[in-house]
């Protein structure tokens, strides 16, 4: 028979339970951007796209590649506003998937009538 009440010796006890150490800054970032130079205009804007404040990195991103003097925070920052763009291989099937349809309803269309 099936027992839906937890096990007494399943649980462990409340001084044994492990606390979560918080993550450190690195950690906390996306993978992608672990790789990226410590730069404080740059982490704002990693912290921007992890919000979903995705305008905000559309705006401020080319602005800090062009102002800055790190070629790492330019190319860093020219790689996360790139992330905001839509897959080229996923616009150009979307529009073959689209060019079928049209096709295939006219050719109904056509060949019904």
């Amino acid at each position: 028979m099936l027992s839906l009440r937890p096990m007494a010796d399943a649980r462990e006890p409340e001084s044994e339970v492990k606390k979560h150490e918080p993550r450190k800054a690195v950690e906390s970032l996306p993978a992608f951007a672990r790789a990226y130079p410590d730069d404080p205009e740059l982490r704002e804007l990693v912290e921007a796209f992890e919000r979903g404040a995705h305008n905000v990195v559309r705006e401020r991103a080319e602005k800090l590649a062009q102002s800055t003097e790190d070629s790492d925070v330019a190319r860093a920052a020219r790689d996360l506003r790139s992330r905001l763009e839509p897959d080229p291989l996923a616009v150009k099937l979307l529009l073959a998937a689209v060019a079928l349809l049209i096709f295939l309803s006219a050719w109904a269309y056509h060949t019904a009538h």
